[in-house]
């Protein structure tokens, strides 16, 4: 393979669920996938998703029986671990020098992953969203290294920042994936809270949520602004939006995304910046 190529031979080093869908996404067939498949070994760690993909595409994945065995075997790893997990994984393998290396952890950054997997020094920190699996997800990556691009634009998306300030800081917007399911939770139970079927309340929240979606996709530097704009002024949907505005629903996301940097940045969470604390501190 060329040097800013899609690496020939990927390892996975905990083969949870990011982990997973990146490689279903670099190896399924159809549009995007790569001309020439590379070769992944996978870690025992995480057994059942590991054997998935192995049954998935038995002429491209091999399971490993060690995690040393992976990074033996390949030209890139990937370590997919937890962060608390870090220093033990990284303290049991050696790496060569040659080596390429991504990490999916959250909060491990490029400076750090080198001391860890030294003499390695092409390394990458990389956090890709659950939909690579069918090469419609996003990913944030840094540094800009053209063999983690390659491999990521597979899947999706990338962004790519120099920084690993502006990455975290980007980092933090990934975090908002559990409040975008929860509001379409809440609508669905408002919905059947009101003698909507449980199926047809699922199915019109999740259409309605994937067109807002669409309509903000590839958005340029005042898109939202001007979405937002849009709505009918006096109409049903500025009343919502005005709703929530009032109700400092947008302050107190904005706090959570405070307290999420912080936690990112020191490496522990203030109770004081919660939203709760900070509506106290300033009433």
């Amino acid at each position: 393979m060329e040097e800013e190529g899609l690496p020939g031979s990927i390892g996975v080093v905990g083969v949870g669920t990011i982990g997973s869908a990146l490689i279903r996404g670099l190896l399924s067939p159809g549009p995007g996938a790569p001309a020439k498949l590379p070769r992944v070994v996978l870690s025992p760690r995480g057994a059942l998703k590991a054997e998935a993909l192995a049954e998935a595409f038995p002429g491209n994945v091999v399971i490993a029986k060690s995690n040393q065995e992976v990074v033996d075997e390949v030209e890139c790893v990937i370590v997919a671990v937890l962060f608390k997990q870090v220093n033990e994984v990284f303290g049991a393998l050696k790496f060569r020098k040659e080596q390429k290396v991504m990490t999916l952890t959250a909060g491990l950054m490029p400076t750090r992953l080198k001391e860890l997997c030294a003499p390695a020094t092409t390394c990458v920190s990389a956090i890709p969203l659950p939909p690579v699996a069918k090469r419609s997800g996003a990913t944030l990556l840094t540094p800009r290294l053209p063999w983690a691009e390659a491999m990521l634009k597979v899947c999706g998306s990338c962004v790519v920042v120099e920084t690993e300030a502006e990455f975290k800081r980007l980092l933090v917007v990934t975090c908002m994936m559990g409040d975008f399911y929860k509001r379409q939770l809440t609508a669905q139970q408002w919905l059947c809270s009101h003698g909507i079927s449980e199926a047809d309340a699922a199915s019109w929240v999740s259409s309605t949520f994937a067109t807002f979606a669409a309509d903000s996709s590839g958005a340029q530097v005042d898109t939202f602004q001007k979405l937002v704009e849009e709505q009918t002024p006096g109409g049903l949907n500025e009343m919502v939006w005005r709703a929530q505005e009032e109700d400092g629903s947008y302050k107190s996301l904005c706090y959570s995304l405070d307290a999420v940097h912080h936690r990112l940045v020191s490496g522990a969470a203030d109770p004081a910046l919660a939203p709760a604390a900070k509506r106290a501190k300033l009433a």
